[in-house]
């Protein structure tokens, strides 16, 4: 900090030596904050020219004798009035309050006041002392921003709304009608990662009555991908009317109409049905895939899962891609076929690792000793304990069948 010079300290000298009055003088003419003084009628005593000239007054002193009563409008004159003579009964100063200042012509300002009482040096109490500064500009501010919390407020009110709305419409939609088969036992899992999802089975009906399926993943999460499991749900409903026991087919027609009506992503599907039960209880089961190549199939026998790799087969939604060639796989009394999501496979534990699959097939041949149902069940439950996060991180959809 450098040493003050001669002409500063005779500066500091000269004030010293100024009268107090001359002080509050130029603090009055040269302030530009609104003070004054009142007496305890709370009529202006002294008056800051900043004041002054805010009621279009030309000298400080023209305010004297003068009330708010002169200058505004009787609503604000009076509550300042009542607050000061508050103020002279309780001796307790108001800070920073925000005052609403409503003028003559109608218009409207916001000042931040304090007030208190003020005493001679001999104790008495001869009035009120105040300072304001106009905030207008800052309450109008919050004002704006008070409204737009609230149409956020009510926007967000109408989202939820409008999940719960999606939401009980896929639950009704998803899976939809569960049909009974004779010995076949149908379990399914759905669980969107919000409220809504973008994964879907079904198992519409067909001509032929045989337990056809179909499981899709649409690209992306919540209400957007939750619209397209509608058109989903009816364009597989609708081609399975003409179902002709020909997955591959099916799916070709569902990506005819699906191709050129999806934005910016695409849908990965699965279609089965399972054949008539053959005189040992074994039934054939008939896969074709568009983006789902890997399935699993559990044999009772061995207690062992097998990773079955479908033919190759393109996702829907692009022109001129198709599904799989069809695959046929024999189940026996007690196997069971399991098909899923990606969302499962791809779910990551906190270092980045996925659960992959491998410890999908290690769960699935540790835990298809309980009923299809439960193992199911007991899956998500892992894999949720690997990620060690309370939120989901994708759609997880699974489906088992038991030949019985």
């Amino acid at each position: 900090m450098s040493k003050p010079t001669d002409k500063e300290d005779d500066d500091s000298s000269l004030l010293i030596k100024a009268s107090a009055k001359r002080l509050f003088e130029s603090l009055m003419e040269q302030t530009a904050d609104r003070i004054y003084i009142k007496d305890r009628k709370s009529r202006f005593v002294a008056a800051s020219q900043t004041l002054a000239e805010l009621h279009g007054l030309k000298n400080r002193h023209d305010l004297e004798g003068m009330s708010d009563f002169d200058l505004f409008s009787i609503e604000h004159a009076q509550q300042a009035f009542d607050d000061e003579q508050e103020i002279l009964r309780t001796g307790e100063p108001l800070i920073n309050i925000i005052e609403k200042e409503t003028w003559e012509d109608g218009s409207v300002t916001w000042v931040s006041s304090s007030k208190a009482p003020l005493y001679l040096q001999s104790g008495k109490l001869v009035g009120i002392m105040g300072i304001s500064r106009d905030v207008t500009a800052e309450k109008l501010a919050q004002e704006k921003l008070a409204e737009s919390e609230q149409r956020l407020r009510e926007q967000n009110q109408i989202m939820r709304s409008d999940y719960e709305s999606a939401k009980k419409v896929q639950s009704v939609m998803i899976p939809g009608r569960v049909p009974h088969i004779k010995h076949i036992e149908i379990a399914y899992l759905w669980k969107p990662m919000t409220s809504v999802g973008g994964d879907m089975i079904s198992f519409p009906r067909n001509p032929s009555n045989c337990l056809l399926f179909f499981m899709g993943d649409v690209c992306g999460h919540g209400v957007t991908a939750a619209f397209y499991t509608v058109l989903l749900k009816y364009l597989t409903a609708h081609q399975a009317e003409v179902y002709n026991d020909n997955p591959q087919a099916f799916l070709n027609t569902v990506n005819e109409e699906v191709t050129g009506r999806i934005n910016k992503g695409f849908i990965t599907g699965l279609a089965g049905h399972f054949g008539a039960r053959q005189h040992d209880g074994s039934r054939k089961l008939i896969l074709s895939h568009a983006g789902h190549r890997q399935v699993l199939i559990y044999r009772k026998a061995t207690k062992q899962i097998e990773l079955v790799e479908l033919p190759d087969g393109t996702v829907m939604g692009f022109p001129g891609t198709g599904a799989s060639n069809s695959k046929a796989i024999d189940l026996h009394l007690g196997d069971r076929f399991y098909a899923f999501t990606d969302g499962i496979v791809e779910a990551s534990d906190p270092a980045e690792e996925e659960f992959g699959m491998k410890r999908l097939i290690d769960c699935f041949t540790e835990h298809s000793n309980l009923p299809t149902q439960e193992t199911l069940e007991k899956i998500y439950q892992i894999v949720g304990e690997y990620t060690q996060s309370p939120d989901q991180q994708d759609d997880i959809t699974i489906a088992g069948f038991e030949v019985s």
